[in-house]
């Protein structure tokens, strides 16, 4: 018991000292507050003698410096014979501090110049970080918030472990010093880690510039070889696109350096190559550099295609309104393609534009209408409710009235009324006619022997010859019949007619020659070269000859309905004018 209540009585004791002792503190912290508060005069102005300022002046920083508190309160400015043993050190795990200055080495020093920079009393007289600094130490970075000097060196350059208190929390702020010869910013300068801090700091910049330049150089040269890939491109396109406009081939047989036609498209290129250093220089270089395989050829082709499909596209878009035109035929392989043609109003004028063509797998009414509408939905079409026509030939698969084409389109595009092609319906005219009279149907089948007989080597090297004796002018060739475009018979009909004393001599020479079969063919021809032949030959080149002008109005972009109405009357009055003079 009377251990404790001795205890209890040292206890109240102690309490009483330090409640003093806070009195103390509180009194003296109210004179540094007014003394923070006015500029403290100079010595010479204080009230009183000299002597007596002067001893005030620093008791006032004893007792200042006797204290402890945040940032910017008096313990901050404590004055110390050496300055970095002002601030507990850190160990540097990493580069420490105020948010307000560097954070890596990619940063650079942070160094903000102010008007006016925070004072703080030391010594005599409040005192400030200054801007000048900067340029006599490099490595100086400024904390505003924490108004202290930090090494940005020793920060991300210095040895793990190394201990100043430049690289602390706090920092340095005891501007006092910061000048001194052997103190301050002089005196860490001098310390061997920060000698090696701002050596590891000049290699680093060193390295960094070169691989800044390095890099600049590679920049350089890799934008040059991009500028070079796509001016040889280009020059790849334009060739193609050339080719492609004059429907011309692009691959050769043989297309090795050593052969003696390597293709249009490589030739081309050869050429080119010969004015351009940069295609020479893909030309020559390596193989896989050369972008002239087929495969790529068939790429830039299609990039090319997309490119003008899209302008197409785009055209459509903005008339709303459109008609569509389909058409199936074979192409060399065999094999069926069905073709796609959109009819719209852009820019003031109608506007047919292919659009695509694609192989049909399936010729019936659903393969065909499945392709068709896969087609408009590729390319983004509004074909339900923008589509307004549909025109095809009179075939039972495309216009038949219940599950044709034209009535399974119909069904999800309701507006896409179905016309049939007037270039198409004067072609059936045609050939019904020819079918309905014998002798026209005869005329054409001696027509197409008189052409067969003459595309022999031997009879054709004697027409020219014949055709350059009797006619001035290049020689013209017999046409062949097509069983598709019977306007196009005009054609036939019109040279027969016009070289027809040639084809008489031709057949007379060769007959009398006794040369076996080719004599007896041209006898046989030579007897159904009769009036009736020559009747026939006058009245099918008037016909058709009209014919022909009206299939070649029937197809044009331009015409309207109304118009083609207006043609197709003509024709047939100028056709019944014809029956009455005969």
């Amino acid at each position: 018991m009377k251990r404790k209540k001795a205890d209890i009585a040292s206890f109240f004791r102690a309490s009483g000292k330090k409640t003093a002792k806070a009195k103390n503190e509180d009194e003296m912290e109210k004179k540094q507050a007014e003394s923070e508060d006015e500029e403290p005069p100079e010595s010479s102005n204080l009230n009183g003698p000299p002597d007596v300022s002067e001893r005030l002046i620093e008791s006032r920083t004893e007792e200042s410096s006797l204290r402890s508190g945040p940032s910017g309160s008096p313990d901050s400015h404590r004055e110390d014979s050496d300055s970095e043993r002002e601030e507990p050190p850190t160990t540097s795990g990493g580069p420490s501090g105020p948010p307000d200055i560097s954070k890596s080495r990619t940063d650079s020093p942070v160094q903000p110049r102010l008007k006016l920079y925070p004072r703080t009393l030391q010594g005599d007289r409040r005192r400030h970080f200054q801007a000048s600094w900067y340029s006599i130490h490099t490595w100086l970075e400024y904390s505003l918030s924490q108004d202290s000097a930090y090494c940005y060196a020793c920060r991300h350059f210095g040895l793990p472990h190394t201990e100043s208190v430049f690289t602390s929390a706090l920092g340095f702020k005891n501007w006092k010093k910061a000048t001194f010869r052997d103190g301050g910013f002089c005196g860490h300068a001098k310390g061997e880690g920060h000698t090696n801090a701002m050596i590891a700091w000049k290699e680093y910049e060193r390295a960094d510039k070169a691989d800044a330049l390095l890099m600049s150089t590679l920049s350089k040269e890799h934008h040059k070889q991009i500028e070079e890939n796509r001016a040889y491109r280009k020059s790849l396109a334009e060739v193609l696109l050339l080719t492609a406009t004059q429907n011309i081939s692009q691959r050769g047989h043989k297309e090795t350096v050593d052969a003696d036609n390597r293709g249009n498209f490589l030739a081309i290129l050869d050429m080119i190559a010969k004015h351009d250093p940069v295609v020479k220089k893909k030309m020559t270089g390596p193989r896989n550099a050369k972008y002239t395989s087929h495969q790529i050829q068939n790429e830039i082709l299609d990039t090319l295609a997309e490119m003008v499909r899209a302008s197409i596209i785009n055209k459509v878009k903005e008339s709303e309104v459109f008609s569509l035109m389909a058409d199936e035929t074979k192409d060399l392989k065999r094999k069926e393609q069905i073709s796609l043609v959109l009819r719209y109003y852009y820019a003031g004028a109608v506007k047919e534009s292919f659009l695509h063509f694609e192989s049909a797998d399936r010729l019936d009414a659903a393969g065909l209408t499945y392709k068709i509408i896969q087609v408009l939905e590729r390319c983004g079409l509004e074909y339900k409710s923008n589509l307004i026509r549909q025109s095809y030939d009179g075939a039972s698969v495309m216009s038949g009235k219940h599950s044709g084409v034209q009535a399974r389109i119909k069904e999800v595009a309701k507006q896409a009324f179905y016309v049939h092609c007037n270039a198409h319906c004067l072609n059936l005219v045609l050939v019904d006619t020819v079918k309905a009279v014998p002798q026209a149907e005869c005329f054409f089948a001696l027509l197409q022997r008189l052409y067969v007989f003459v595309s022999g080597s031997y009879i054709h090297n004697k027409w020219l010859n014949i055709q350059k004796e009797m006619y001035p002018g290049a020689p013209r060739e017999l046409q062949r019949l097509s069983e598709t475009r019977w306007a196009c018979r005009h054609i036939a009909c019109h040279t027969v007619l016009n070289r027809l004393p040639a084809i008489m001599r031709l057949l007379v020479e060769v007959a009398s020659e006794n040369s076996g079969d080719r004599s007896i063919d041209a006898r046989g021809l030579l007897a159904q070269f009769d009036l009736q032949f020559i009747g026939l030959l006058v009245i099918c080149n008037k016909v058709f000859g009209d014919a022909r002008c009206l299939s070649d109005m029937l197809q044009s972009p331009s015409l309207d309905l109304c118009s083609a109405e207006d043609l197709v009357q003509a024709l047939v009055q100028n056709d019944q004018a014809y029956r009455d003079e005969s």
